[in-house]
């Protein structure tokens, strides 16, 4: 019995990755220049803004024979290849000069902004409790490195069942109720607030209930147990 496959081999995306590694150790090397000279001057800093680059490619289709029990059959493939001027190409070729070009761009972290950051604090809510449950207002501040309010902020917050299990020894607590929105945007004090119930059987017996927010890549959480 026979068989055909078929085999794409890419060596563009190393090509890429080879570049972007390069540039990277650069911008570390410039990175690592000490600030100041053996006697005490401002050094230049040095920041790639941009790099761009053009790949001149070849694109060679191959046909391979491969055998499976009962015949031979042929099988393609394709590589991108460094393209040389020099090369000569056989029958059974086909080869297709390509010119690639783009450029790496540096982003600056959080597009330049001031870093934010969550801070989470949580109190209990006599409005939310009752009917074998123990309501708290989870209250969420997004604040940045100047400790200034950050308003307009989207903030989302979620019960986190595994790091719940993990706190009370693998065992898995009732879920939560929001009493409200789960997401929504910083006042402007910076904050978000939401109101939880927590099933009194859980929370009675000091379980520990551990919720979650982020806002983007930031992410905080906090912990409630009964004191």
């Amino acid at each position: 019995m026979s068989s055909t496959s078929t085999t794409n081999s890419l060596a563009l995306h190393e090509i890429i990755l080879s570049i972007a590694d390069s540039l990277n150790e650069a911008q570390e090397t410039l990175r690592s220049m000490p600030p100041y000279d053996e006697y005490g001057r401002p050094n230049t800093l040095y920041q790639l803004p941009y790099l761009d680059f053009n790949l001149e490619v070849i694109s060679q289709f191959e046909s391979t024979e491969t055998s499976g029990g009962g015949g031979a059959l042929p099988a393609r493939s394709i590589r991108f290849l460094p393209f040389r001027s020099t090369e000569t190409t056989t029958t059974n070729q086909n080869i297709v000069t390509s010119t690639i070009s783009g450029r790496f761009v540096a982003v600056m972290p959080n597009e330049g902004l001031p870093q934010v950051f969550l801070e989470c604090s949580a109190e209990p809510d006599p409005i939310t409790s009752g009917d074998g449950f123990t309501g708290y207002r989870i209250t969420i501040r997004a604040v940045n490195a100047a400790n200034e309010a950050v308003i307009g902020q989207r903030i989302e917050v979620n019960f986190n069942t595994f790091s719940s299990r993990g706190f009370n020894s693998g065992e898995d607590v009732n879920t939560p109720i929001f009493t409200g929105a789960k997401d929504g945007y910083t006042d402007e004090n910076g904050r978000f607030e939401v109101s939880v119930k927590l099933d009194n059987v859980d929370y009675d017996f000091g379980k520990t209930f551990i919720f979650a927010a982020n806002s983007g890549t930031q992410f905080s959480s906090i912990a409630i147990s009964k004191p």
